[in-house]
């Protein structure tokens, strides 16, 4: 999930977001080329009953073992177009087939997600990768987006032994992120109106990755 709808308590204004890009931008494909020499490519979406949100690595492991096939690690991408792109480690189902599935469920139950594979994105169970953000144009609020979205995963992941959060912050660190909580609420309707203004056209005919 992305910073607007889940993956670090996102701020009321920004939950229900749609951040899963329409289609793949010449600015998508100039993020992506910072993370990976792979093709973004845009992946349905078939959550497995027993799937568990922000748990694609476990929910693929369970797939693989009833259905076989094999997980592609990489980065789901998310996007508001004109303010920000964000990555986050993600893992998805090849089936036996060679087609990508998106195999955990994603807010707002989209069809489908736009899905950057990357073979030095292994998961590691003690090692976790935080979300990455990069401003998507040269609004100042953005940039502010953005450092506050960096700031807050740097210091949740401060709190992290192995690959588990733990549960008490100083009280410095919960009065920033209180903060940081505050300005995203406020920025909240800024990025929801660039959302609502996207001048991208909807998604093309189906793409097999």
């Amino acid at each position: 999930m992305s910073i607007a709808d889940g993956a670090r308590t996102p701020p009321p204004a920004l939950a229900m977001l749609d951040t899963v890009p329409k289609t793949l931008t010449d600015g998508l494909r100039a993020f992506c080329a910072t993370l990976s020499d792979s093709r973004p490519v845009f992946v349905r979406c078939r959550p497995d009953g027993d799937a568990q949100p922000s748990s694609c690595f476990d929910n693929v492991a369970r797939k693989i073992g009833r259905a076989g096939g094999s997980i592609v690690h990489g980065w789901a991408i998310w996007t508001v177009p004109g303010f920000y792109y964000e990555a986050e480690h993600h893992g998805v189902w090849r089936k036996r087939t060679g087609e990508l599935v998106d195999v955990s469920p994603q807010p707002n139950a989209p069809k489908r997600i736009l899905f950057l594979p990357d073979e030095a994105a292994v998961y590691d169970p003690v090692v976790h990768r935080d979300n990455v953000l990069r401003a998507a144009s040269d609004d100042p609020l953005a940039h502010e987006f953005v450092a506050l979205g960096s700031r807050r995963n740097a210091i949740h992941a401060a709190y992290r032994i192995g690959g588990a959060r733990l549960v008490s912050f100083s009280a410095a660190d919960r009065m920033e992120l209180g903060e940081i909580e505050r300005r995203l609420r406020e920025l909240g309707p800024t990025t929801m109106r660039a959302r609502r203004e996207d001048p991208t056209p909807g998604p093309p005919s189906r793409e097999k990755p």
